[in-house]
């Protein structure tokens, strides 16, 4: 199947191993300066940080999503120490996730899926490519919780890069 993926979207295919390890050092940074982020919206009281340190968290949520998305040990009641704390569990549950969309990643825009193969759930071997309203084509793959390429589904619009190889 790989050999399928790389005739259909070759590009993507080569460039990925040189995206995947900014990702991954976004990905590390945004652990790092989690607690910074999270204390920089609390001492303004907003829950979105602007400027560069909203590369470091999702796209698709303020940091205050765990509460807004009611995930189990998220309290919408917290304040202080704990809000805080949460905000930094977000960004570490959700790292790096505007970078991985808006500079790695694609807009969905007219973009359609030309090839699955596999089941997305469970997923135990599902690949994908997409092509964009641009013509190119991205890959995806996603084999248990291991993904590489970029996720087949939107998020707010746009395709993430994905590379989570553990």
């Amino acid at each position: 199947m790989f050999w399928k993926i790389f005739r259909l979207a070759p590009l993507s295919v080569a460039v990925y191993p040189f995206l995947a390890p900014i990702s991954w050092l976004m990905t590390l940074t945004a652990w790092i300066l989690s607690p910074l982020v999270a204390g920089i919206s609390m001492a303004t009281g907003r829950n979105e940080v602007g400027g560069p340190f909203a590369y470091l968290y999702t796209h698709d949520a303020s940091l205050d999503g765990g509460i807004e998305e009611a995930i189990d040990g998220y309290d919408p009641k917290a304040r202080g120490f704990k809000l805080w704390w949460q905000r930094v569990c977000w960004i570490c549950r959700n790292p790096s996730g505007r970078f991985n969309a808006y500079v790695l990643g694609y807009s969905a825009d007219g973009s359609s899926l030309i090839l699955e193969s596999g089941n997305p759930y469970p997923p135990v071997s599902h690949w994908t490519v997409i092509e964009l309203k641009s013509g190119r084509r991205i890959f995806g793959y996603r084999h248990k919780s291991m993904w590489f390429g970029w996720k087949h589904t939107p998020i707010a619009g746009r395709h993430l890069l994905k590379s989570k190889p553990l």
